[in-house]
């Protein structure tokens, strides 16, 4: 009602929405809509009007309830989530998980591709958050629901190459980010986490193989094994982990790579960090390969 009144009345000015977008200089020149996004229950209790009610779901639903209003008299439109970085403001409080989740819903790339002060959005949730494992633990589940397929973003990387997973780790300490992780990816989860591992940051497999055992027998949405992301990832050669080649299969040998379709000894040819040494490792436990891959390359 404020806001259509506001609007008769230029509050703020033309185009600003009957004071939505006025920034308010007491709150870190936040404009309303942000505002609405991530206040929290002393708020609530003001401005509509709670009374004494303290339960902080019933004030995030209340502050999801004006959004929703807002919304259906097109006062508040699906661009403002970009534009007014509202996927930030509202994860960053710690009493707006409905308000975050109802505006992922509505535009759940944004979880990918926004960045706040040149930090992509999952990084500065973090950053710019508590010493709680909250916020980290919002963004996650949410990721997690819209984009599987990039296991919640939990490896997209920031500009200095750091995950978001370092990231949590260096504020959080690993077994508070497991215990988040495992909670929404269960030990025996489907998903192909180690996958994701090992081709985004190699260094950890161990600390999730530890948890995630069952992932090694698993394919990936392309049908590789794991073996044969190690293989692609590059992360692997003869020089720095001999054991790995040397427990190979003689059918992973022979194997073809479902995206190259490649031996091994081929896909690893193609990686920048592979060395003749690995090549000819692989190649030695079955040279006919060589022999196949002439013959499937220049047979017409």
């Amino acid at each position: 009602i404020l806001a259509k009144e506001g609007i008769k009345h230029e509050v703020g000015g033309r185009g600003m929405r009957g004071g939505l977008l006025v920034r308010d200089p007491d709150e870190e020149e936040m404009n309303t809509l942000q505002l609405l996004v991530n206040l929290g229950v002393s708020n609530c209790q003001v401005l509509i009007n709670l009374g004494d009610d303290d339960d902080p779901i019933r004030c995030d639903r209340a502050f999801l309830g004006a959004l929703k209003e807002l919304r259906k008299d097109n006062l508040f439109l699906k661009k403002d989530i970009k534009d007014h970085e509202l996927l930030f403001w509202s994860c960053t409080s710690q009493l707006a998980k409905m308000r975050f989740a109802y505006l992922a819903d509505w535009d759940p790339d944004c979880l990918i591709t926004r960045t706040y002060s040149d930090l992509q959005l999952s990084h500065a949730i973090i950053e710019y958050s508590e010493d709680s494992l909250t916020q980290f633990t919002m963004y996650f589940q949410t990721a997690l629901k819209h984009h599987p397929q990039h296991l919640g973003m939990l490896f997209q990387k920031d500009d200095s190459g750091k995950t978001l997973y370092e990231r949590a780790v260096n504020k959080y300490g690993e077994e508070k980010c497991f215990n988040v992780i495992k909670q929404y990816i269960p030990t025996d989860s489907k998903l192909p986490i180690l996958h994701h591992v090992v081709k985004n940051a190699p260094k950890y497999m161990n600390d999730f193989a530890i948890h995630y055992l069952s992932a090694m027998y698993l394919r990936d949405e392309d049908g590789r094994t794991l073996t044969q992301a190690t293989i692609a990832s590059g992360s692997k050669t003869l020089k720095n982990d001999t054991m790995f080649f040397g427990k190979m299969t003689d059918d992973e040998i022979a194997e073809l790579d479902p995206i190259t379709k490649q031996y091994p000894f081929l896909t690893c040819a193609a990686c920048e960090s592979s060395d003749l040494s690995t090549i000819y490792a692989l190649l030695s436990r079955n040279p006919s390969l060589l022999e196949k891959y002439i013959h499937q390359r220049f047979s017409i």
